[in-house]
C-alpha cells in the first residue's frame, strides 16, 4: 500500500500581503516532511479562475525536486476545470 498527500492550496479572503507566498512555503515544507516520513506521492491540483478555492494554476511550478537521490516520493498533478 502506498500513501500520499493531496493539495488544493486554498487561500480564503481577506488576502494579506505575502499570503500566497506563505501558503506555498507551508505546503512545500509539508511535502518535504512527508518525503522524510516515507510518503510515496504528493498530488497538486490544477485549477483556473477560482479565487479562493485553489491558488494553483500551474502545479508543475509547485513540484519540488526530491531532497536526495534516495528519495522515494514522486510529485503528481491533477487537472480540474
Amino acid at each position: 500500500m502506498k500513501f500520499g498527500i493531496f493539495y488544493e492550496l486554498q487561500l480564503p479572503r481577506p488576502w494579506e500581503p505575502g499570503g500566497e507566498l506563505r501558503l506555498y512555503q507551508n505546503a512545500l515544507d509539508q511535502v518535504e516532511l512527508a518525503d522524510r516520513l516515507g510518503y510515496d506521492y504528493a498530488w497538486e491540483v490544477e485549477h483556473h479562475f477560482l479565487e479562493e478555492y485553489s491558488h494553483s494554476p500551474a502545479p508543475e511550478v509547485f513540484s519540488p525536486p526530491p531532497r536526495s537521490a534516495q528519495s522515494a516520493s514522486a510529485s503528481r498533478t491533477a487537472s480540474c476545470s
